[in-house]
């Protein structure tokens, strides 16, 4: 069903957590650098993944433009990713009268078997799922985890919560990349 864009919040502001050590990971594994793979780095969910000193330096920037440029940073509700990187993010926003609620349905997408493995890995070991992924991104799902279709059905959940309780309200949710399009997708439809 067509969504009622009257009901929504008058603003939804997304706001992407911060550099992560799975994020600089990934980056110098792209390059060659697998030092950051130790095995305990690897046995840890990506949900413990922390912010780098750099993640918190964008999180703070970003709350402050929210401060100077978005209504003194005040907004009506306040969601974020119960995933460590996002809460982070969100506390160092800093924002005024601020009541973070964690959103379960705002985590993020589900990588499966590709999670925390490296790049290197993943084109050594797991070269069927790429080759999977190029016929259709966007339902290709990974062994053991989520589409990006799949993570817009858990969107819709997060878009019709807003509907019912935060209709006419400003909200701000601190969320991931993929989540960020899965909502962006479902609003655009």
């Amino acid at each position: 069903p067509k969504m009622s864009l009257n009901r929504l919040p008058i603003d939804i502001i997304l706001i992407r957590h911060g550099e992560s050590e799975g994020n600089l990971a990934q980056e110098r594994s792209e390059k060659g650098d697998n030092s950051d793979w130790t095995d305990t780095f690897k046995e840890r969910h990506n949900s413990k993944y922390r912010l780098t000193e750099k993640g918190r330096i964008q999180a703070k920037i970003a709350g402050k433009w929210l401060k100077e440029n978005i209504n003194g940073g005040v907004f009506d509700r306040h969601y974020c990713s119960e995933y460590i990187r996002a809460m982070e993010t969100a506390a160092l926003l800093d924002l005024p009268q601020a009541k973070w609620i964690t959103e379960f349905y705002l985590r993020e997408r589900d990588k499966g078997v590709l999670s925390s493995v490296s790049k290197t890995d993943r084109n050594i070991y797991f070269k069927d799922e790429g080759k999977r992924r190029e016929h259709d991104a966007f339902y290709w799902t990974p062994s053991g985890g989520e589409s990006i279709a799949t993570s817009c059905l858990r969107v819709d959940r997060i878009l019709s919560q807003l509907q019912d309780t935060c209709s006419g309200f400003s909200v701000i949710l601190v969320c991931h990349a993929t989540i960020m399009t899965a909502i962006r997708i479902r609003l655009e439809r």
